[in-house]
């Protein structure tokens, strides 16, 4: 409590100069837009309080130790996070309402039928995973009179998946493992992605063949993971007493014995996981391949949004979409509503 204290003084003390020496001019905004709802409401102090962590001089240590200041004193995690209670930080993605949110679903909605009709005609099985929003599913860690208003918004878009025609649903949303969510990440943590492997597999056992391959999941030590919410808020820089704290996870393997006879003669794997960072997160690539009992091709794509990683499938590796039986298409619910991509219009044009 000393050291944080003397922190908060020290940085203050420094800010308090700065604003004098460099801040001015933020000074002078602050109280020209101060409206009489800002005095009322508190919201003039935090306006005086950002402006002068906005001036202090700047380094990597000092970023680090504003971010901190800025997190713990105010609650603010910067433009992109939300600051939840209990140290849990959301995306802002998840709860920011945009103009265009509607138009972009119902595009997201024609994208979804064109994009079954073209796996089907591939001779593949399209399996469909929308991951549930972090907001939607920890909303009681949200606090400060914010819910999950937007995600449940997005929910409607399970009436267009229940049309879908030829492909299998996944729906995660039943018995979720609460929270199954890292606390300053924006993925699942390792108890989601078990749980959406296990659910994949149990919709995917009556509709294929059971896998061959012997599948051996290695467990091994805990180590230390930084979120990706935590580094956008600049948080990882922040001293540990002013940060979050840090997560773990355990590091996993595969120990895969091969159904198909000797290595060089080895097919490609049948299944091909074409999704979001999701797939690439928290060992769900190595929790599908063991409930599944197979080798998985792995073409998913950080930043890959609802679709990017299939329709680049669909575009350069159609010969490895020939030669598979199921497709596993993971996408977050948030990406329904983000502007469509280079690559969707591209698809909507060629498929009109």
């Amino acid at each position: 409590m000393i050291v944080r204290t003397l922190l908060v003084l020290a940085v203050i003390f420094s800010g308090l100069v700065a604003v004098v020496t460099r801040g001015r001019e933020a000074l002078g905004e602050v109280l020209r837009t101060t409206t009489m709802n800002d005095l009322t409401d508190g919201r003039f102090a935090q306006k005086i309080d950002k402006a002068i962590f906005g001036a202090v001089p700047r380094s990597g240590t000092l970023d680090g130790l504003v971010s901190g200041l800025q997190y713990r004193i105010l609650g603010d995690a910067g433009p992109q996070v939300r600051a939840g209670c209990g140290d849990w930080l959301y995306t802002m993605e998840e709860l920011r309402a945009e103009r265009h949110d509607r138009d972009n679903m119902a595009l997201r909605g024609e994208l979804l039928q064109r994009l079954v009709r073209a796996i089907k005609q591939s001779g593949a099985r399209l399996i469909i995973v929308p991951v549930p929003d972090k907001a939607d599913e920890v909303e009681d860690k949200l606090c400060g009179g914010i819910t999950a208003a937007q995600s449940r918004l997005r929910d409607q878009f399970w009436t267009e998946l229940a049309r879908i025609e030829g492909a299998l649903v996944v729906d995660l949303r039943n018995d979720w493992p609460k929270p199954g969510y890292w606390k300053t990440d924006t993925h699942w943590d390792q108890s989601g992605a078990r749980f959406a492997a296990n659910q994949i597999a149990r919709t995917m056992a009556g509709a294929f063949e059971p896998g061959q391959d012997t599948v051996k999941l290695v467990e091994g030590a805990m180590r230390r993971r930084t979120g990706d919410l935590a580094r956008l808020s600049g948080l990882t820089d922040a001293p540990p007493v002013l940060a979050p704290a840090p997560e773990h996870e355990r590091e996993l393997k595969l120990d895969i014995a091969r159904s198909g006879g000797l290595l060089d003669d080895t097919p490609e794997p049948s299944v091909i996981l074409a999704g979001s960072s999701f797939s690439l997160n928290s060992g769900f690539s190595e929790y599908l391949q063991a409930s599944l009992a197979r080798e998985v091709a792995q073409v998913s794509q950080p930043g890959g949004g609802f679709a990017g990683a299939l329709l680049e499938m669909l575009e350069k590796r159609p010969a490895s979409l020939a030669k598979a039986t199921a497709v596993v298409w993971e996408w977050p619910m948030r990406s329904l509503v983000s502007p469509p991509s280079e690559a969707e219009k591209n698809f909507m044009r060629q498929t009109r």
